[in-house]
């Protein structure tokens, strides 16, 4: 992802930390940020949407790349679908 990719991210700024939408791609090849769809975040997940398994290697991916514990990042919206919202 570019610095114009990331520009056009919708992130919310809130007293006690952010909102960002993202949009999960499981079962591909490798972990990845793949860029983005208009506001939102493309994110590459290689392992199934089985089980919470998309949702959990989201969070642990984030975490890592951001450099914040896992326990700080919470999907607020769309545990079902490869919409998501992250607080």
């Amino acid at each position: 992802m570019n610095n114009k990719d990331a520009k056009k991210l919708k992130i919310t700024k809130l007293s006690d930390g952010i909102k960002i939408s993202v949009k999960v791609i499981p079962n591909s090849s490798r972990c990845e940020i793949a860029g983005t769809i208009d506001d939102i975040l493309r994110i590459k997940l290689d392992v199934p949407p089985i089980e919470g398994k998309a949702n959990e290697k989201c969070v642990k991916f984030l975490s890592k790349l951001l450099g914040v514990p896992k326990t700080s990042i919470e999907i607020v919206s769309g545990e079902k679908s490869k919409s998501k919202i992250l607080y």
